[in-house]
C-alpha cells in the first residue's frame, strides 16, 4: 500500500514538471520578438536549423528473400523376388490390394514421405500377370505384381528408374507393359524410353523453382536384347550418349542429375567402368550420380569438377527390400540431401547423408520387413533367415558393412561412435 502512496506522489510531482516546461515553451514561441515562424502550415518544421520533422516512413533495408531447400531422397534396389509378393498375398486380407506390401514399410515410411523428392530403383519390371501366363515370377526372370508399384506411389515416390539389367527379362513386351503401367501413375519414370527420341527428351522435375534434369543408363541387361523389329530403347552406358545428354540437360535445367546401373555384384569397390564413367561425369559437369545394382554398399564422394563445382558421387546404395541370401545383400542405405537455392546463385547440394537400412525375413524367408538400421537389433539379426546361408550375419556385422564402406562424414553420430 505505502508502495503506491509514494507512487502516486511521485506521479503528480512529474506532471507538474512538464505542465510548467509547456508553458515556458509556449510563452516564448509568442513573443514578440521572435517573428520566424519554424512551421508551415501543413505543419512542416521549414527552417534548416535542425532535423526536419514529417510524417513520412522511416527507410528501412528491403527484406532478405530466404533460401529455398528442398530435401531428395534416394532409395536403391526394390526387387520383387517370389518370397516378397508370396508374403504381400498373405497380407492382402488387411488391404483393397490383391497384394499388400505396405507394412514392408513401416520403418521407412516416414522417412521417404517427409522428403520433398524422393527416388528409387525399381529393379524388376511390372508387366501384368496376363505377360507371364498368369502367375507372376521371381528370380531369374521377374515379373512383379503391379501393386508393387502402386505402394512405392502411395510412399511417397516421386521419381521411379527401371534401366536395370533385369529390364528386359520378358523381352519388349514386358518392358512395354511395364511403361504401360508407369504411366498410369503420378510419377517421373526414368530408363524405360519408347524409341531413341523418347530417350533423348530429357525428363526435368521442377520443385519450388528449381529445375533437375534427370538421365538414366545401364551397364547391360544380362546379356538380353531387344528384336531388331523394336523400337524401344535401352539406355546402355556409352560416353557419346552420356556427354551430349549432359550437355543438352545442363541448357535445360538448373542441376543434373544421373541415374546409373553398374559395377559388380557383391562387390564394396566400385568398378574400372564406374570409376572412368564417373570422372567423366564429373567432367562435364554434372550434379549428383545415384548408383545401383552391385546389391551392396559402395562409396560415397564427392568429386571435384573443371568449372570449380563439386559432385556428389554414390556409387551403390545397395539393396532396400529383396530376399537374396547373404547378409551383406540385406543392408543397404537411403541417401538424402538438401538442394539450397539462394537469391542470385545457382541452386547447390549441401548435407548429404546416408541413412542405413537392413532387410529381415524369417528363417521361412517371409515377415518382410525394412527396418533403419539403427532400429534393428542382435536380436532381431539372430532370426533372421538368412542364417541358413550366412552363419556369420549379425547386427554388429551390418554395422561394419556400413562403417567400412562409407566415409564418417557422411553418416549420423551413432555410426561413428558404434563401437
Amino acid at each position: 500500500m505505502m508502495h503506491k502512496i509514494r507512487c502516486g506522489i511521485a506521479a503528480v510531482l512529474v506532471l507538474s514538471v512538464v505542465t510548467a516546461l509547456f508553458c515556458s515553451c509556449a510563452d516564448h514561441s509568442g513573443n514578440d520578438n521572435d517573428t520566424t515562424s519554424h512551421f508551415d502550415s501543413t505543419g512542416t518544421r521549414n527552417d534548416t536549423s535542425g532535423i526536419s520533422v514529417t510524417d513520412t516512413e522511416p527507410v528501412t533495408d528491403p527484406p532478405v528473400q530466404e533460401a529455398v531447400r528442398i530435401s531428395f531422397l534416394a532409395a536403391g534396389d526394390n526387387i520383387g523376388h517370389e518370397a516378397i509378393f508370396t508374403d504381400a498375398k498373405k497380407r492382402a486380407n488387411e488391404s483393397s490390394m490383391e497384394y499388400n506390401f505396405l507394412p514392408m514399410y513401416n520403418d521407412i515410411a516416414p522417412l521417404i514421405g517427409n522428403a520433398d523428392i524422393a527416388f528409387i530403383n525399381q529393379e524388376t519390371i511390372m508387366g501384368g500377370i496376363e505377360l507371364s501366363g498368369g502367375k507372376y515370377y521371381g528370380y531369374p526372370y521377374f515379373n512383379s505384381p503391379q501393386d508393387m508399384g502402386r505402394t512405392l506411389v502411395e510412399l511417397g515416390f516421386d521419381i521411379v528408374n527401371i534401366a536395370n539389367n533385369h529390364m528386359l527379362d520378358w523381352k519388349a513386351k514386358g518392358l512395354e507393359n511395364t511403361l504401360d503401367f508407369w504411366d498410369t501413375q503420378p510419377v517421373m519414370l526414368l530408363g524405360g524410353y519408347r524409341n531413341r527420341a523418347d530417350f533423348e527428351n530429357i525428363r526435368i522435375y521442377e520443385e519450388q523453382g528449381v529445375r533437375i534434369a534427370f538421365l538414366s543408363f545401364t551397364e547391360h541387361t544380362n546379356f538380353i536384347s531387344l528384336d531388331s523389329g523394336s523400337s524401344l530403347f535401352i539406355p546402355y552406358i556409352n560416353d557419346k550418349d552420356l556427354v551430349d545428354l549432359i550437355k543438352k540437360a545442363k541448357g535445360m535445367a538448373d542441376l543434373v542429375f544421373v541415374s546409373m546401373h553398374w559395377g559388380d555384384e557383391d562387390n564394396f569397390s566400385p568398378s574400372s567402368l564406374q570409376r572412368r564413367t564417373a570422372q567423366l561425369m564429373a567432367d562435364n559437369g554434372v550434379d549428383v550420380v545415384i548408383g545401383h545394382h552391385p546389391h551392396v554398399l559402395q562409396q560415397i564422394k564427392w568429386v571435384p569438377r573443371q568449372d570449380g563445382g563439386k559432385m556428389l558421387l554414390i556409387y551403390s546404395l545397395g539393396n532396400l527390400l529383396s530376399t537374396m541370401l547373404n547378409g551383406w545383400n540385406m543392408v543397404g542405405a537411403i541417401a538424402t540431401f538438401t538442394i539450397v537455392k539462394e537469391e542470385g546463385m545457382a541452386p547447390y547440394i549441401e548435407s548429404p547423408q546416408i541413412i542405413p537400412t537392413v532387410t529381415h525375413y524369417s528363417m521361412n524367408r517371409d515377415g518382410l520387413q525394412v527396418y533403419l538400421l539403427e532400429n534393428y537389433s542382435e536380436e532381431l539379426a539372430k532370426q533372421h533367415g538368412c542364417h541358413k546361408d550366412d552363419s556369420t550375419f549379425s547386427f554388429s556385422r551390418a554395422v561394419k558393412y556400413v562403417t567400412d564402406t562409407i566415409d564418417q562424414d557422411f553418416l549420423s553420430d551413432f555410426y561413428r561412435t558404434y563401437n
